[in-house]
């Protein structure tokens, strides 16, 4: 299985400790057998921060890849492409994004031969979380949080998602750009598959979004197999930090304080 983050730009800077922690909390739960891989237009930095059993990757520096783009909408997430090997499962993680125990939903998702995808709910449904693509949502689209998606082998979001993204080129201005652009697109992209029963959205309150506006005021992640500390300042983050750090008191909690100690005496 492959599991892909990507990062770039300012994110590095505000955001490689909330990656170390979505890595290491997926390292911790699935082993060392599967593929870690990282994307970025910094790979020396944030493959001295990550340490070794992680793929860290420079973005291509052809223009390639349609997704390779800077924008407000987060596109470049997909960078290089939106599936990087069909014959693998594979699931792409924001770095705010942390897993506190097995997600055991995935293992009857990939038992399931009708589904295709799977994705995270949203807290509530609004248009916004479509951003501009919500001029091409139709009442089936669903409100998905595009911080954990999976596919299964065999299947490719990229033929939809890169259609959605052409139509976003060609008829929304950078006036109208926001940040949930990209995740409304996937959501159009997905919308089919929603109807066909071929996407399993995970529920709402074991793979969780924590905000100043979503959840906000939980205080236990009892229960709770995923959270989502969302963007812009992650304050979930940071209030069940220690949680995740008694989830990752063995070798991975390790790795973090080696990394973290090497910075202290730079």
């Amino acid at each position: 299985m492959i599991f892909r983050w990507s990062i770039w730009g300012e994110h590095i800077s505000n955001n490689i400790e909330l990656l170390r922690y979505s890595v290491f909390s997926f390292k911790k739960q699935f082993g060392s057998g599967h593929q870690y891989i990282i994307y970025t237009d910094n790979a020396d930095f944030v493959s001295e921060q990550l340490g070794a059993g992680v793929d860290v990757r420079e973005f291509p520096i052809s223009n390639n890849s349609k997704f390779c783009i800077k924008s407000k909408a987060t596109w470049q997430k997909w960078c290089p492409s939106s599936r990087l090997d069909i014959t693998q499962n594979e699931i792409y993680v924001d770095s705010d994004v942390f897993l506190l125990k097995y997600p055991e939903e995935i293992d009857s998702i990939l038992s399931d031969q009708k589904i295709r995808f799977a994705i995270m709910d949203e807290f509530l449904g609004k248009p916004y979380q479509h951003g501009a693509m919500h001029k091409k949502a139709t009442p089936d689209t669903p409100f998905v949080n595009a911080g954990l998606f999976l596919q299964k082998a065999g299947y490719d979001i990229s033929r939809d998602l890169l259609e959605e993204f052409e139509w976003w080129q060609k008829n929304i201005k950078v006036s109208e750009q926001t940040h949930h652009d990209e995740q409304g697109a996937l959501a159009v992209a997905l919308t089919k598959y929603a109807v066909n029963g071929e996407l399993f959205i995970l529920p709402k309150t074991r793979y969780m979004l924590i905000s100043e506006t979503s959840n906000a005021g939980i205080e236990s992640l009892e229960g709770v197999t995923v959270f989502h500390a969302t963007y812009p300042t992650h304050p979930a983050f940071y209030k069940f930090k220690h949680t995740l750090d008694e989830i990752l008191s063995d070798q991975s909690k390790v790795n973090l304080e080696n990394i973290n100690e090497t910075h202290k005496n730079k």
